[in-house]
């Protein structure tokens, strides 16, 4: 309020690039409040329960068995609360059954929750079986399942409990991908690993560029991406020179996803097609390949 500085003010004010520099600043706000009200922020992409999309696939797989004729489900077997652990060995248990029992009858499914019970009919004798069953079961599912023959007549029943900790995304994503990858003949442990070091199996992963899912893909939800992974891995290593540059189209970056001729020059690319390739013995010596172990039938 001094005379000083009110000559001050008066100065400012006359000045043409104070005003101009002030209008700048009305306009900025101006755009900014603008580009907000008219781009509201994205609303978070809603996220998949994961626990709920395995127990559709494991209801779905007992109910393909049965279908295909290779077990009968009985009325009182509530498939709704099926456990994974138990559901995913079942082609196992029935294809020792197969070979092991000479003129094998269609097993019955009768419960599947806490224990897996299996009723076997029309054997009079069934020790000698039994045994051979049960030792071939320990060998293939190893000692976190126990197994035991109740037998009543002519009805035997198998049973067998899981004893270990529930399985984590990474168990629960193998079935689904051998029998995409079976599907589509192309290699299972190679896509189980471009999961691993994608979304390391989380169904919810968020990638960049509106990438999302097991393989952060901008296309298929829950476990629809490993299918489309099966497929797309399938054609990859068709046209790939080498299995490093079929991963490399893998890579979760989808802006760089499709740089082929220059991903070795990018050390992190190089670097993640890398850690996919080591990975990859790590799952077929973990049972991740097409090529079952053939035994010859008891007789």
């Amino acid at each position: 309020m001094t005379k000083k500085g009110r000559a001050v003010i008066r100065i400012f004010c006359r000045s043409i690039k104070v005003k101009l520099i002030i209008i700048a600043w009305v306009l900025g706000i101006a755009a900014i409040a603008t580009a907000y009200a008219t781009h509201p922020e994205e609303e978070p992409r809603p996220t998949i329960d994961e626990q709920l999309e395995y127990q559709k696939y494991t209801t779905s797989a007992i109910q393909k068995l049965c279908d295909q004729g290779e077990l009968i489900i009985d009325m009182n077997c509530n498939l709704d609360s099926a456990a994974a652990e138990l559901a995913y060995i079942l082609p196992t248990v029935i294809n020792n059954y197969n070979l092991v029992v000479t003129r094998p009858t269609t097993p019955i499914l009768e419960k599947i929750k806490d224990t897996l019970q299996i009723k076997m009919i029309g054997y009079k004798k069934f020790k000698n079986r039994g045994i051979r069953l049960i030792k071939a079961l320990q060998r293939d599912l190893g000692i976190r399942y126990e197994l035991s023959i109740m037998s009543d007549s002519t009805d035997h029943t198998l049973i067998i409990t899981y004893n270990s900790k529930p399985w984590d995304s990474e168990h629960l994503c193998n079935l689904p991908v051998l029998e995409a990858c079976l599907r589509e003949r192309t290699d299972p442990a190679v896509l189980m690993s471009i999961i691993h070091h994608t979304s390391g199996f989380q169904m919810n992963y968020q990638g960049k560029n509106n990438t999302s899912g097991l393989l952060a893909l901008d296309t298929g939800k829950g476990l629809e991406q490993i299918g489309i992974g099966a497929h797309r891995l399938k054609t990859a290593l068709a046209t790939s020179p080498t299995l490093a540059d079929a991963i490399a189209q893998f890579y979760p970056d989808a802006e760089h996803r499709n740089r082929f001729e220059n991903w070795r020059k990018d050390p992190q690319k190089h670097y993640w097609v890398g850690q996919v390739l080591t990975d990859i013995q790590y799952y077929r010596s973990n049972g991740m390949t097409l090529k079952p172990r053939k035994r010859e039938r008891a007789e």
